[in-house]
């Protein structure tokens, strides 16, 4: 005789069933919901991760972008000689222990502790490796730093802004425009200078707006697309943020100017490469056109240098010049490098000046997506084998999920013959 089960065990049954459809839905939500969590930073991350795969491993270590810190416009840290308590220098950059700096007078100095906005240097003496070479007459001074470019009629000097809202007061009525920075009308000095040569130039105005720390590993997708075009040099273009114009301000050959700063990232493996680029700009430069460069600060950080041996930023003024200066500082200062690194002119088309908006952005966003959807499945899949204990067990449950769970969501589907009965009866 078949066993009819009685009203209460079908009821204790359907109970049985609907608390373990719900665990089990339970615990897929609250999965799919941390790793969704989990997943977010990836939407940051990723893309950083893919830029950074081109450059060092400190890079992509220090994803925070920490030390490329800088002060406010108008703070400033004043460096003094530790034993003189001579002010040797000024900066609006976040001092490190550890960072150096080469003054105009090629004094080279190490930072040994940092009071609030007073840093203490103790001198080394004479900066080695700043010394004019006559042969650099005949033969160029970055010659030792990597072969100079091949195919003349490519890019030979890319330009990019890593802080594309830095403006200057007096000129421009603020010291930060965001994304239309008077930074960009210096840049754009220097491209029509070496234009004007016959030079090929990139001088691309992306914006990598906000102005904060995390800007150099925006601004380095678009250094990685620049140097996509294999330019000779590499120029990320600033200015700086003390408060005193007349600590740039200089006068060359009668024409008014501002003094401009080459920074070198100390934490990358081509610092050296990139540092001896400096110090042979800051000789030529001494000798064709003395008092142009304020100096060479060396400072923690990366500032996207890794990414090749001639790579630099140039600090052109500060916020309290008139950007009129700065860009006959500019201009200066690209009438005469051409022939330290002997660019020959290139030909008619003189380079671009590229829009903002870096190219392959919406790809990289597309790419990060399926990069969170890929964590979820395989996340999902993950649980359901670890549940199940077998891949046959994951199928069942798949089929059971597709059957019932999911089904039951929506709530149980009637069907037509089912109707029709309820009807006739």
């Amino acid at each position: 005789m078949q066993n009819i089960p009685t009203p209460l065990a079908l009821k204790m049954r359907r109970v049985k069933t609907v608390n373990k459809r719900i665990q089990l839905i339970t615990g897929i939500v609250m999965m799919v919901f941390g790793i969704v969590l989990i997943s977010l930073p990836l939407v940051g991350l990723v893309p950083k991760v893919q830029t950074a795969a081109a450059g060092s491993l400190f890079d992509r270590i220090n994803m925070a972008g920490r030390f490329e810190q800088e002060l406010k416009p108008g703070e400033y840290i004043t460096i003094v000689d530790e034993k003189t308590g001579v002010a040797i220098d000024q900066t609006s950059r976040v001092i490190y222990i550890g960072d150096e700096l080469i003054n105009e007078s090629n004094d080279q100095y190490r930072v040994t502790r940092v009071r609030g906005n007073k840093a203490y240097a103790r001198k080394s003496g004479k900066a080695p490796g700043i010394v004019y070479r006559e042969e650099w007459d005949t033969i160029p001074a970055g010659a030792g730093t990597q072969e100079v470019q091949a195919d003349m009629s490519k890019t030979q000097v890319a330009l990019y802004h890593t802080h594309s809202g830095e403006s200057y007061v007096p000129t421009d009525g603020a010291e930060n425009i965001p994304a239309k920075g008077g930074i960009f009308k210096v840049g754009d000095a220097l491209a029509d200078t070496f234009r004007k040569q016959g030079i090929n130039v990139v001088d691309d105005k992306t914006p990598h707006e906000p102005h904060d720390a995390n800007a150099y590993h925006r601004s380095r997708r678009t250094a990685v697309q620049l140097l996509k075009k294999n330019p000779a040099v590499l120029f990320d273009v600033h200015r700086d943020g003390i408060p005193d114009p007349d600590f740039y301000n200089k006068e060359i050959q009668g024409e008014e100017i501002t003094k401009i700063r080459l920074v070198v990232g100390r934490q990358n493996p081509k610092m050296s490469t990139n540092l001896e680029f400096a110090k042979n700009i800051k000789a030529f430069m001494d000798k064709h056109k003395p008092g142009l460069i304020k100096g060479i600060f060396i400072g923690k950080g990366n500032y996207n240098q890794d990414l090749g041996p001639r790579a630099l930023l140039l600090e052109v003024g500060t916020h309290t010049n008139d950007r009129t200066r700065a860009e006959n500082g500019a201009a200066v200062f690209a009438s005469v490098f051409p022939r330290l690194m002997d660019l020959k002119p290139a030909g008619p088309q003189g380079g671009i000046d590229l829009p903002g908006g870096t190219p392959g952005e919406g790809m990289r966003s597309w790419s990060t997506l399926g990069w969170i959807i890929g964590v979820i499945l395989v996340a999902g899949a993950a649980f359901l084998f670890i549940s199940t204990g077998s891949i046959q067990g994951m199928k069942s449950k798949l089929g059971e999920l597709k059957k019932t769970e999911f089904a039951s969501f929506f709530g149980p589907r009637k069907i037509k013959g089912e109707k029709r009965k309820k009807h006739n009866d």
